[in-house]
């Protein structure tokens, strides 16, 4: 799997010209450096990434599809080792999946009780993603923050609320 930077600035802790000029230019930030550091040192060189993006105190982390699992780790215990050393909460998500992988990545622990198209007045469409009443309480955010989230990673336009009726 891929990290953002080498394997050779990895493992030395100094950074080579060409993962300097990356820095520098904006391909990465400091952020991918950081992360790519913690899952170089616990996952073996093994665990990659395509990058981040931060939004507010969360950091979300783009891999494969099929990766996803791997860099949560058993028990969410690399995600947590993260979280742990940024200071941030951290939520992993595949990259290219689709609204309802992205939103049930975003909004866990708590759950989804549906997805509907909703049509506005000016014929606008936009997603609203209702999640299940007993499970407000374990969103891992404020609800339009997590809007803002899963709206830049899909490029949809969505709503997320709370169930009334469950």
């Amino acid at each position: 799997m891929v990290l953002p930077v080498c394997d050779v600035c990895l493992k030395s802790g100094m950074l080579c010209q060409g993962c300097e000029n990356k820095l520098k230019t904006g391909e990465i930030s400091q952020l991918d450096l950081d992360i790519a550091k913690i899952l170089y040192r616990v996952g073996d060189g093994k665990i990659g990434f395509k990058k981040t993006i931060e939004i507010g105190d969360i950091v979300i982390i783009i891999t494969e599809k099929d990766q996803v699992g791997k860099l949560i780790g058993k028990g969410g215990k690399i995600v947590r080792e993260i979280s742990k050393t940024i200071e941030k909460k951290v939520r992993v998500v595949g990259e290219n999946s689709d609204l309802k992988a992205v939103a049930a990545d975003i909004l866990a622990p708590a759950r989804i009780s549906g997805i509907n198209i909703v049509y506005g007045k000016d014929g606008e469409e936009r997603h609203k993603i209702r999640v299940r009443r007993e499970d407000a309480r374990r969103l891992p955010a404020k609800l339009d923050l997590l809007n803002n989230i899963i709206q830049e990673l899909t490029g949809e336009k969505t709503q997320v609320v709370i169930d009334r009726n469950n």
